[in-house]
């Protein structure tokens, strides 16, 4: 990925409109952008402007969705705003402050994953780079809880446990029916990503996150071909998601992504299998 002026000024102007939507609506956008980009590429259009400035800079969930969550916590501190609400854009803050620290941060996300990609990093350098900002952003603004102890009633039931399980399942198999009929891997991530605005409305807003579970078993169905190591690394991005968002993410400060976190730890498994 290029290093230039040109690129770091994209990203500091992403980090600054992600600041802008809000962090979740930043990602539905990008669900959306991906749409876009397979439809018109299928149709045999010249992409390469489009996805080298757009689809893989301006508006990078590591570059847009990123920037929302240290300028939230920043703004937590100075206005009527929690810290780890990152659904809301921050323009009400009116606050130029707020504005700067996201599209530094964007920089800073795109940096980290150019580097990585760069370096030939094993796993997903993109969720390596929203997990690395979201850890110094909670090191940045720190809460005294550092570990969710409540959500340990949630976990111990069963139902909800099968009901989680045969989602992830289900979600997994169709992907990786998908990825291996197309050869796009981020089939099903791009149809995760754009129905999460659904969340956003009153009557399907516990709609489930998905796009742990969809990136990962692409991933695992790319690179082994068969549809059953999909299911198992999907069912396991999904186990990963729950527990550490229930458990050190809900309620102790700023947003770390448990499903960047998943798809961090799951792809450099896939890397190291496979």
């Amino acid at each position: 990925m290029e290093i230039s002026w040109t690129t770091l000024l994209l990203a500091a102007g992403g980090g600054l409109i992600g600041t802008l939507t809000g962090g979740t609506e930043a990602f539905i956008i990008y669900g959306f952008v991906l749409i876009v980009q397979t439809i018109l590429t299928s149709a045999g259009h010249d992409m390469t402007f489009f996805n080298q400035y757009l689809a893989n800079l301006l508006f990078l969930p590591c570059v847009m969705f990123s920037a929302a969550v240290p300028a939230t916590g920043y703004a937590a501190r100075r206005h009527d705003i929690r810290s780890w609400e990152i659904d809301r854009s921050l323009a009400f803050t009116n606050d130029a402050g707020v504005l700067l620290v996201g599209a530094l941060t964007g920089v800073i996300g795109y940096l980290i994953i150019a580097l990585a990609s760069n370096a030939g990093f094993p796993g997903d350098a993109g969720a390596l780079s929203v997990v690395t900002v979201a850890v110094i952003t909670r090191i940045i603004f720190p809460k005294d809880r550092i570990v969710n102890k409540d959500a340990g009633r949630i976990f111990r039931d069963v139902n909800r446990w099968c009901f989680e399980l045969t989602t992830a399942a289900a979600v997994s198999a169709l992907t990786a029916f998908f990825v291996m009929k197309t050869g796009i891997v981020t089939v099903g991530f791009m149809m995760s990503a754009s129905l999460m605005i659904l969340q956003l409305f009153q009557r399907t807003q516990f709609f489930p996150t998905t796009h742990q579970i969809t990136m990962v078993a692409a991933l695992a169905a790319a690179a082994s071909g068969s549809i059953l190591p999909a299911v198992l690394f999907g069912c396991l991005a999904h186990i990963i998601f729950t527990l550490f968002g229930g458990w050190l993410n809900m309620g102790c400060g700023t947003h770390i992504d448990p499903p960047a976190v998943a798809i961090l730890t799951c792809s450099l498994l896939i890397s190291l299998i496979f």
